[in-house]
């Protein structure tokens, strides 16, 4: 199989993967016992939600700053720095006590959110430099793969540990795994040139050559508008689980157990992912669109869990094939900024979309929105294929290449 091939080959960014693993699954355990945790403290659900909202802030404040530390400065130390900074601030929440540590359960929540705000532009723009090029394709599919691992793993874990064994060895836990992760990468290489000239990474120039290259417009767009529906989805899970098939926090959990299930599945056919990536990424798109007009309309629990699996399915298929065409086009001395600015306004779209769930759930039920969501994945295919018709990924990456020197 050839994912598993480009895995042995690649044995530098397995590291990557580990210590990405290991970090996602202790951040599982942290959001767990957070919410676990305020509900304890507070007993409303309104407190989970303001944390949920507060988890946005810092992307769209701080995620595009990474970016542009992360092409002037070595990734691998930013990386570590990160991991090891969050290990202080996710062991004070072991100290909180009663309502009047509530304040610290928001500020340090907004920190390790930054703090992911910076991880995550940071790690994806060391992909590319990490691995060779026609290998991108299966990394990018054990990217999935691990996204479904930590989604499993993490949040059933998490779960376990904080109802049996107490709320603080989450948190314990999590800062251990930052320790580990740092370890690790502290053994990690990444090749070219860490430390870029000042001057050819001017803000200035960078925003230029956003706004006037045809292949960034068409990735903002899509990093604008598929977490529109994505932070929808989010909210819908956990109501098809409580309120249309009555099946409480289990079903919850079966719920995002499938979901991870599709992501791993996603990665197993990367092998067929050789050309028309574009093409494949509005195919894909369409059947997850299909996928959650299904949905709506499932009878019984059990199917709905299979078309919850096939909805991550596509969607990881989808995410596999942009990701690898963004990481071929964009050159390197404009990757951090680039996967900055992404994750801050699609995490932006994405709290936009989840808040905005609870108003259309006032309006719509979940069967009716569940149906809605899927006509609107279907919907921005047509835009999609419209910038997709225009877009040379040849003559965009000359270009490119040509702007950012």
């Amino acid at each position: 199989m050839a994912i598993l091939k480009s895995w042995k080959q690649e044995t530098n960014y397995q590291r990557l993967f580990f210590a990405g693993f290991i970090n996602g699954i202790g951040n599982r355990f942290t959001q767990v016992a957070i919410f676990s945790l305020l509900y304890d403290l507070t007993g409303s659900a309104m407190a989970i939600g303001m944390v949920l909202a507060i988890r946005m802030v810092p992307f769209l404040l701080l995620a595009p700053l990474a970016g542009v530390l992360a092409d002037r400065f070595s990734k691998k130390i930013l990386l570590i720095c990160i991991d090891l900074i969050r290990i202080p601030l996710v062991l004070s929440l072991v100290f909180v006590e009663g309502e009047g540590g509530l304040w610290i359960v928001y500020l340090v929540t907004f920190l390790l959110a930054g703090g992911e705000a910076f991880y995550a532009p940071v790690r994806m723009s060391s992909i590319p430099s990490m691995v060779k090029q026609d290998r991108l394709i299966d990394i990018n599919s054990l990217e999935q793969a691990m996204i479904g691992l930590v989604l499993v793993a993490g949040s059933s874990a998490g779960g376990v540990i904080s109802h049996y064994l107490g709320l603080s060895l989450p948190f314990v836990l999590n800062g251990a795994a930052f320790l580990i992760s740092a370890f690790i990468l502290s053994k990690i290489r990444i090749p070219g040139r860490e430390t870029m000239r000042r001057e050819q990474n001017s803000l200035p120039v960078s925003k230029k050559v956003f706004y006037s290259s045809l292949a960034m417009i068409t990735f903002i767009f899509i990093a604008i508008t598929m977490p529109l529906a994505n932070g929808i989805d989010n909210v819908l899970i956990n109501v098809y689980a409580l309120e249309v098939f009555g099946m409480g926090e289990i079903g919850v959990g079966l719920m995002y157990a499938a979901l991870g299930l599709g992501f791993i599945l996603s990665s197993f056919f990367s092998g067929l992912l050789k050309k028309g990536l574009l093409l494949l990424t509005v195919i894909f798109i369409i059947v997850e669109g299909f996928a959650h007009m299904l949905l709506s309309i499932v009878p019984v629990f059990p199917l709905a869990l299979f078309v919850v699996i096939f909805i991550t399915f596509a969607g990881g298929l989808s995410n596999i094939c942009v990701d690898t065409v963004m990481m071929k086009v964009i050159p390197p001395s404009l990757r951090g900024r680039f996967f900055g600015f992404i994750q801050a306004i699609s995490n932006t779209a994405l709290g936009i979309s989840m808040a905005s769930a609870g108003f259309l759930l006032e309006v719509y039920n979940p069967r009716e929105l569940s149906l809605i969501v899927g006509v609107s994945y279907i919907s921005f295919t047509f835009f999609y294929s419209l910038l997709f018709i225009k877009l040379n990924l040849v003559q965009e990456k000359k270009r490119l290449l040509k702007k950012a020197t």
